[in-house]
């Protein structure tokens, strides 16, 4: 789960060596200090207290038990969860998993989950260098059984964290107090074990990923109140949380305080009667983010919301996350914005670490296209300076219709958006706007405003750059636009007429491909990991899919299924069941490349025969006449794919 963060800082890197496995906390929670709780999983966790003035989500229930339990149900909770029966998702039960050379042996023991396993560590260093400079660095991963003590996850997919053996000799050093994970993740929806480097959108790799700390990554948005306590002189963690998971004190801040304060039955009756008189009066205790001036609640998601570093990474690295809710983040905060300031210290340091993630995260104007990095998307657009918009305008933490994407009641579609742009062409008659029919995909706000252009978890999420379709954009820096990720059947000159007939948007200068070549077909066969991806996912979107002229997204998305990037063939493959016809379509995303490329023929074949009778050519998709694919053209296209290497970091 390290490379959905913000990445191990430079800094804390030599540590790794000397520091394997963690101290994590789980007295926020409370159960393991309980009688009868298991010491031995408690002791392997970071220890309590963390940072002062928190009391944890316990505490919170007595007074605002409905909060509670919506908290309870929510994805936030159990992001970070001890490895208990019940939180522990994967099968264990005598599972053996081979990757690339390498085996772990997964086993439960009653209440237990254990891993017989590589060192993690090993895989962090080059062996062939390593052996230069250190005689005695093995030639392969020493082995050794360890408890799985921590999960990460619990909606798409799980994580799990080790610490390693004490006992452990030689150049790798035994448990050092860091919280490793193991290079596997259980994928929910599927059931099934994949690579950790198969998980995200990374360029093939022969190499095992090697371990990353829970402790001085993971931890500063995946808990509450830690502090890492990073000691590199000694190459130890000596990690201390208030509490595992996203909870309370996360978005209101260190409640000591406010429990202090309303400990009196008085003092919560005196609360109560100015809260009616006064809904907009905020507490001086606590922090609410739906009383806090617009930006600065805006931030409260952001400090884990954003794609940045804190300023200070060594007093981070000690004391924890500076940032309180209601503080200013960008003091405490560099977000990145590489077309506003490339020369960014903190981001040259960053993506020293990682010279794929710059082109990967972001398109280039500058529009973030990772999913959860929602505030650098904000950032560059006007809502966020202008009209008072927050996370909180769609999203609700306590009143959510489901969990899944945490939208407030009714902010799934138009409210949210004609509750400020409320001008008759968005409330009355909203087709004169849209020129499209009213209850169609076309006129929802969101599928022109905030579509699909972000990555992450095998899927496309929306941006949160709230913008206008525009053909320059898409053409100037390959950011998709709205109108051609569903009506993908058209290319960009059709909706460039369109865009200037109705809007007035200017006409762009487009090549032949461009004029004559459906623009999805283009950015399929010619875009880069991250295009595709994005693309593979509005192939199966059935709005996209209704509008645009048959199953002929089938053939493209058998293309995809032999890609070079595992998640891009993941991502197609989704896609693809969801269309007629393949529901019951079987592949392995991880399969050889010779099975990828046989299934991709099989997926193909049922496309051609899937024909009823004499169909007309479609010269745009590269379709002629009876459903011939034109293979010159696809091979001339595939010729200029942009194969760059890129990384998207979650």
């Amino acid at each position: 789960m390290a490379d959905r963060l913000s990445g191990t800082p430079r800094r804390l890197r030599p540590v790794l060596l000397l520091v394997p496995s963690a101290a994590l906390a789980a007295a926020a929670a409370g159960f393991l200090r309980s009688a009868g709780a298991d010491e031995a999983l408690a002791g392997a966790l970071p220890a309590p207290g963390g940072a002062d003035g928190f009391v944890t989500s316990v505490t919170c229930q007595s007074c605002h038990p409905a909060e509670y339990d919506a908290w309870r149900r929510s994805y936030h909770r159990t992001m970070t969860q001890a490895a208990t029966p019940e939180s522990v998702l994967g099968a264990f039960d005598g599972v053996v998993l081979e990757d690339r050379g390498h085996e772990w042996r997964l086993e439960r023991r009653g209440d237990e989950f254990w891993v017989d396993t590589p060192d993690p560590l090993w895989f962090n260093e080059p062996a062939e260098f390593m052996r230069r400079i250190r005689p005695d660095w093995p030639e392969s991963p020493p082995r050794f059984e360890a408890r799985v003590v921590m999960t990460t996850g619990s909606h798409h997919m799980q994580n799990y964290w080790i610490r390693r053996p004490t006992g452990l000799e030689g150049p790798l050093g035994p448990d050092s107090g860091a919280l490793v994970q193991i290079p596997w993740v259980w994928l929910i929806p599927e059931g099934r074990w994949i690579p950790n480097q198969d998980s995200f959108l990374r360029p093939p790799d022969t190499a095992v990923q090697g371990a990353t700390p829970w402790n001085g990554t993971c931890s500063q948005c995946h808990s509450v109140g830690t502090e890492p306590r990073i000691l590199p002189e000694l190459g130890r963690f000596e990690t201390r949380s208030a509490e595992l998971g996203i909870a309370c004190e996360a978005c209101h801040g260190p409640a000591a305080e406010h429990v202090r304060r309303y400990r009196s039955p008085v003092r919560r009756y005196l609360a109560q009667l100015a809260a009616a008189r006064d809904p907009d009066l905020p507490d001086p205790t606590i922090a609410n983010p739906e009383k806090l001036e617009p930006r600065r609640s805006v931030e409260t998601c952001a400090q884990c919301h954003s794609f940045g570093e804190w300023r200070d990474q060594e007093a981070y690295g000690t004391g924890g996350v500076p940032f309180r809710p209601g503080d200013r983040l960008e003091e405490l905060r560099s977000v990145f914005r590489y077309t506003v300031d490339p020369g960014d210290p903190l981001m040259g340091e960053m993506m020293g670490s990682d010279p794929l993630a710059l082109r990967g995260n972001f398109w280039r104007d500058g529009t973030i296209r990772v999913a959860g990095r929602e505030f650098n998307g904000m950032l560059e657009d006007p809502h966020l300076e202008e009209s008072g918009m927050t996370c909180l305008s769609c999203h609700s933490m306590h009143a959510y219709e489901s969990p899944d994407a945490q939208l407030g009641p009714g902010a799934g579609g138009d409210p949210a958006c004609v509750a400020c742009h409320a001008e008759p062409e968005y409330t009355a008659d909203v087709s004169l706007h849209t020129r499209h029919r009213p209850a169609s995909p076309g006129s929802e706000c969101m599928n022109c405003h905030m579509p699909h252009t972000t990555y992450g978890l095998f899927s496309a999420m929306r941006s949160h750059r709230i913008d206008s379709p525009s053909v320059r954009v898409s053409v100037e820096t390959g950011r998709p636009n709205a109108c051609n990720l569903c009506h993908l059947d058209e290319t960009l000159a059709w909706s460039g007429r369109y865009l200037n007939e109705w809007y007035g948007t200017p006409l762009v200068e487009l090549g032949e491909d461009e004029r004559s070549i459906a623009a999805s077909v283009l950015w399929t066969l010619t875009g880069d990991a991250a295009t595709r991806t994005i693309l593979a996912w509005h192939l199966g979107w059935e709005e996209a899919v209704g509008v645009s002229g048959g199953s002929w997204t089938a053939v493209y998305l058998a293309q995809l299924l032999t890609d070079t990037y595992s998640a891009t063939r993941q991502v197609a493959y989704r896609s693809l069941v969801r269309l007629p016809g393949y529901g019951g379509f079987d592949y392995d995303y991880l399969a050889p490349r010779a099975e990828l490329e046989a299934k991709a023929t099989e997926a193909t074949e049922a496309w051609l025969e899937g024909s009823s009778g004499p169909e007309a050519a479609m010269p745009h998709l590269l379709i002629g006449a009876s459903r011939r694919l034109d293979v010159f053209e696809w091979v001339r296209l595939l010729a200029v794919r942009d194969e760059r290497p890129l990384a998207i970091i979650e």
